[in-house]
């Protein structure tokens, strides 16, 4: 057996000193295949283009056997990482309830949002609805995964976009700027509905998934969580400034910190992150993208040591040589968990004797 290879309740324990930032060494694990859903999920290649998706359009026994695929993958990579699944993370799932349209394209590998037909208003955004089809399908997608993984790997929520990406797909892209500027009052209530939208459906997944090891799984990082911990975006506050962040939706973000037992936030490299922010607010923990062209490990170094003083951190990327040797050297190693894109198996084995 490869010195990479690491019993479940071993890694268990490991993110169980993660967390608390008790770890003597950094969690180090590894991400196989392509980021992109619809490139990554053999029965998603399926899907019509230039077609409106419905809910029945996602069979899920026709996924079942690409979460076993990517399982058995993600296994023979080693490390201290713990594949996890959800309801199919490609589906823009928060649009989809508040009415938008979702279509396939095959070439960006992505399903992407239209805006939806009503006009944006509190009034007429819809609230969470047990019987609404998407709703359904969720529900569908995590007891069927449940019975197929037979208690062998981890159930978490499916990607949860935040409230700005949520306003940037209600008002097709970068118009929700001017109408917090324009009318800032009814942005403000648009948000609380969307913020109470986010919420219960995200209590409805948990109440569904069942516990491994008294924990959740996450939809795509493949990390073990405590109970009750949901994953977080905010990717579109990068468009605004820290002031319209901290009007609209600063305590949007802090009611969902309060929801919930655990929640864990994503963020990328670029552009405005209030980090101290979700610091502040009590997040379990950040993950921080080391992007594709973006600013390295050297560049963010200053940032990685601002979260790892409080709060544990996952780095996250396909990360170079370069960067792997500066983090793993430079960074304080209580709290801090690694996992890069590698292309096989003996790639992840040469990196785990490097490092660790």
């Amino acid at each position: 057996m490869s010195n990479n290879m690491i019993d479940i309740q071993t890694r268990i324990e490991n993110f169980k000193k993660f967390y608390s930032k008790e770890n003597e060494r950094p969690l180090f694990g590894f991400f196989y295949g392509s980021e992109y859903p619809l490139i990554r999920y053999n029965a998603a290649k399926s899907l019509p283009e230039n077609t409106e998706l419905k809910p029945n359009d996602f069979m899920v026994e026709r996924y079942l056997d690409d979460y076993e695929r990517m399982f058995t993958e993600h296994e023979a990579l080693g490390g201290d990482f713990i594949w996890s699944a959800s309801g199919f993370w490609g589906i823009p799932w928060m649009e989809a309830l508040l009415g938008c349209l979702i279509f396939a394209n095959h070439k960006t590998g992505s399903i992407y949002s239209k805006a939806p037909a009503y006009d944006i208003s509190a009034n007429n955004i819809p609230a969470f609805d047990i019987n609404n089809p998407w709703v359904i399908k969720m529900g569908e997608f995590i007891d069927k995964i449940a019975k197929k993984s037979r208690g062998r790997y981890p159930i978490g929520t499916t990607r949860m976009r935040g409230i700005s990406d949520l306003l940037s797909a209600l008002y097709d892209g970068e118009e929700f700027i001017f109408a917090m500027m324009e009318k800032p009052e009814e942005t403000k209530a648009v948000c609380e509905k969307l913020t109470d939208l986010f919420i219960e459906f995200g209590k409805y997944q948990l109440s569904k998934i069942p516990l491994f090891y008294n924990g959740v799984g996450s939809f795509y990082y493949h990390m073990w969580a405590p109970e009750g911990t949901i994953w977080h975006q905010e990717d579109a506050a990068a468009l605004i400034s820290p002031a319209l962040y901290d009007e609209f939706i600063q305590v949007c973000d802090e009611r969902i910190v309060r929801s919930f037992k655990g929640c864990i936030m994503h963020q990328h490299s670029t552009g405005f992150v209030p980090t101290q922010a979700y610091i502040d607010m009590g997040m379990t923990a950040l993950e921080l993208h080391i992007d594709s062209g973006g600013p390295g490990a050297e560049e963010l170094f200053d940032r990685h040591k601002t979260i790892l003083k409080q709060k544990p951190l996952i780095i996250w990327g396909d990360i170079s040589d370069k960067d792997l040797d500066w983090i793993f050297e430079k960074l304080p190693h209580q709290g801090l968990a690694i996992n890069t894109v590698v292309e096989n198996a003996q790639r992840s084995q040469e990196l785990w004797n490097r490092y660790l």
